[in-house]
């Protein structure tokens, strides 16, 4: 009988389902074999040490990156933390925790090498295990470690730790090509133990996270005295085995992973070769930390970049001054000369010591960046190809710092120089070893705007910049209308002769005091400006009297253009607004009980802007130039419909308060002697919106305190330019402070186009952003009593 061929399609798939069946088993078996082979397991274990090790140096470097941040103004960037050491011998007051860095430890002491677990509460990490679930450990170079500062730390200090590896001798041969590879740190992960290793829980630390104990032999290989030709990843004999004076030879640690042994004692990476009966002598992994990647990621810390950047501009400036002085100043090309102008005890604080090596200096004829000047200063950037900086040799050998131009101007009597002029991140387009180079101008570091009818009629001026003693003095004796000078010509100001990009802002600190000229400190005042350099490119002055030489216009130099932002200091009232005259009224605040006051003295300070930009019928204001530090101007329905307000000068708290500028008989008659600090910080608002409307929001902020009776650490807070006030004192508010819209300044018609950096608005009108090129200076008056105030440790920190 035939048979069914349903029946033999069953069976045919039923064949097939086995196959399928005996493939998938296979495949699983296959992929078991695979996953789980002694060569796979290996590799997922290196694979997960690697990311964690990288984790753990991600955090290290974080640490670099804030610590001057955190320790305070007066340390530099470089150091590290030390390892957790444990609980019982740690001595951190502030972290007294597993997994807290040590602080100063028995035996610690400059060149220190010091190894324990990794600090991962302190770094915030959480605790960081390798693939055999132990806790990271953590080796820091005595050439880096915070508690015993190594001096001078710059890019160039070198680590103190050797890296050696197997190459199959009796031997750890070193990896390292040049000195400046030497690691400042290590991160281990310490794999399984090893014979001899007792990872037993500690009696004396709390090892409640991590487990075990600190002594780094029972972690840190070998395992066994001498089994890796005399290479140990510790210190044998320093209490835990934990720490050794690296300062006359480098420490050599193995941080390759499995070394094997072979039987005639020659040692090979991770296995012997064939037929050579081996045993394990070290599994220790490891990741280096080196001082370039600490630098270059410091690099991109806009804060460092600050302190770079402030350093090369306190040094041009003092040395600017010195050769302007009576008797000038010669120096010959070489590494910049020690000076209190520009010192450790000058902001950034500390850097001079730390970063002298790299900086040269000299005086001559020379041709900068193609400008002529009679100095220059020349900062060294990192190390190029070939060039090292590891011995006294070398460090006195400039090849080694400059290149090009730069190493002729300096090292063989060259008179050119080229360079960038700001320090910057590699990331801009800047080099890693690009020299960063300043022009050293012979005029000084203030300008003074005069007034030519006072020297015209044999008076004096009102504005004297002293380069000798860097004081700018404001106001004279003798130079009054009661005098006979006409009140129209009592008028100064003095300005930094170099604008600044306004960048990401700036910090400004000064002092002053007004001083006693017969029996009295004057009625008039001063103002500190900032004003926009391309409304305002050639140096100018406002008018006389109540004006202060902000506002209005002396008819004789330049007036002052908005934008512009002010701070001013007013010795008396002049109530009420007008427009005209010496004494015109400036709308300020009563202070004294003649006017219903009660502080006791009409004496304050204020943040102006600029008024009105056109005359108002509202406010009265017909003349909008002389309105630009009348209090509470515009007024606050004067501006309805103007699609691009002006701001209003504060006439409330907190953009006005009193200030006691009097004189007094504790100091004198002088008035006190105050410290000033002017942080203005910038915040763009252009998303979606046309060029005619877009602004920017100054913030600005001023802390004004008396010499006597202030902290030192406040004091030294307003004169650290380089952070804000909010990171050196927290919670200390600011005396005066305000936030104003700043439109973008119209320039010339679209026609044509916009010049770069403009765009055309729909009213055909190119704009740019207000204050984005800024000039600093000081303005000032007289009217009917004499008045002189000195003005001195100027200086600005400006933030990119």
């Amino acid at each position: 009988m035939p048979s069914s061929p349903r029946g033999h399609g069953h069976t045919s798939a039923g064949f097939a389902l086995i196959a399928l069946l005996a493939l998938i088993a296979a495949g699983a078996l296959f992929f078991l074999l695979e996953v789980m082979s002694p060569e796979a397991i290996d590799a997922r274990r290196q694979r997960q040490d690697q990311d964690v090790l990288a984790q753990a140096r991600e955090a290290l470097i974080g640490y670099a990156l804030k610590y001057r941040d955190v320790e305070g103004p007066t340390t530099v960037y470089g150091y590290l933390p030390l390892p957790d050491l444990g609980t019982s011998r740690n001595n951190n007051v502030s972290c007294t925790e597993e997994g807290c860095d040590a602080g100063n430890f028995a035996g610690n002491a400059a060149n220190v090498m010091v190894i324990g677990r990794f600090p991962w509460r302190m770094l915030g990490t959480g605790p960081l295990r390798d693939s055999h679930g132990e806790c990271l450990w953590l080796a820091v170079s005595g050439s880096h470690q915070r508690v015993h500062q190594a001096s001078p730390m710059n890019w160039d200090t070198l680590g103190q730790i050797d890296v050696v590896a197997a190459n199959g001798t009796a031997a750890l041969a070193s990896i390292i090509a040049a000195p400046h590879e030497r690691p400042v740190a290590v991160i281990f992960a310490a794999g399984p133990p090893l014979p001899g290793q007792n990872r037993g829980a500690s009696a004396n630390d709390d090892v409640t996270q991590c487990g075990g104990n600190y002594d780094a032999t029972n972690y840190l290989d070998p395992g066994t005295a001498g089994a890796l030709a005399g290479v140990t990843n510790y210190f044998t004999g320093s209490t835990n085995n934990a720490s050794g004076d690296t300062g006359a030879t480098d420490k050599p640690l193995s941080p390759q992973g499995v070394v094997q042994k072979a039987n005639d004692g020659t040692l090979w990476a991770r296995g012997c070769p064939v037929g050579v009966a081996c045993t394990p002598a070290a599994n220790d992994s490891g990741l280096r930390v080196t001082a370039d990647s600490l630098f270059d990621a410091l690099r991109k810390s806009s804060n460092f970049r600050v302190d770079i950047n402030s350093m090369l501009d306190r040094m041009v400036t003092c040395l600017r001054d010195r050769i302007a002085a009576p008797g000038g100043f010669a120096v010959a090309p070489g590494r910049i000369p020690a000076d209190v102008c520009y010192d450790d005890n000058q902001a950034p604080r500390q850097y001079f010591t730390h970063w002298r090596d790299l900086v040269f200096a000299g005086t001559g004829g020379f041709t900068v960046n193609g400008a002529v000047c009679p100095g220059v200063v020349v900062f060294a950037g990192q190390r190029g190809n070939g060039q090292s900086r590891a011995t006294a040799i070398e460090r006195n050998d400039f090849s080694k710092y400059l290149e090009g131009v730069n190493l002729a101007g300096i090292n063989a009597g060259g008179t050119t120089f080229a360079g960038d002029a700001l320090f910057a991140t590699i990331e801009s387009g800047q080099t890693r070893q690009q020299d960063i180079v300043r022009c050293v101008p012979n005029s000084p570091s203030m300008s003074p705007v005069q007034s030519p009818t006072l020297t015209n009629l044999g008076f004096g001026q009102l504005v004297d910049y002293d380069p000798a003693t860097r004081v700018l003095t404001l106001g004279k004796a003798g130079v009054t209308t009661n005098d006979g000078a006409p009140a129209g010509a009592l008028f100064g100001c003095a300005w930094t002769p170099e604008a600044n990009s306004q960048g990401k802002g700036f910090r400004a600190y000064f002092t002053f005091r007004f001083r006693q000229i017969g029996t009295s400190v004057g009625d008039n005042g001063f103002v500190f400006a900032a004003v926009d350099a391309e409304s305002n490119p050639t140096l100018g002055c406002g008018a006389a009297g109540s004006q202060l030489g902000y506002s209005g216009n002396n008819g004789v130099t330049p007036s002052l253009t908005l934008p512009k932002i002010g701070i001013e200091f007013d010795q008396g009232r002049q109530a009420g607004f007008s427009e005209t005259g010496v004494t015109a009224g400036r709308n300020d605040p009563c202070g004294t009980s003649g006017c219903g006051g009660s502080v006791g003295y009409n004496s304050h300070a204020a943040i102006v802007y600029w008024g009105h930009a056109a005359a108002n019928a509202a406010d009265g204001v017909t003349l909008p130039a002389d309105d630009d530090n009348a209090h509470g101007l515009p007024g606050p329905n004067s501006q309805t419909g103007n699609p691009r307000p002006s701001p209003r000068n504060p006439d409330a708290a907190p953009g006005i308060a009193f200030v006691n500028l009097r004189g007094q008989a504790g100091e004198g008659g002088d008035s006190y002697l105050y410290h000033i600090r002017i942080d203005v910080t910038p915040s763009r608002d252009v998303t979606g919106v046309a060029p005619e409307l877009r602004k920017t929001t100054m913030r600005t902020e001023v802390w004004i305190e008396r010499d006597s009776g202030t902290s030192a650490q406040l004091r030294a807070a307003m004169q650290n330019t380089t952070r804000p006030m909010a990171q050196l004192y927290p919670g200390y508010a600011a005396k005066l402070a305000d936030s104003a819209v700043v439109y973008d300044a119209p320039g010339g018609a679209c026609a044509g186009g916009c010049p770069t950096g403009q765009e055309c608005g729909g009213d055909n009108v190119c704009y740019r952003p207000a204050l984005k090129s800024v000039r600093l200076g000081f303005t000032g008056s007289q009217r009917t009593q004499d008045q002189r105030v000195d003005i001195g440790d100027f200086f600005a920190s400006w933030l990119q």
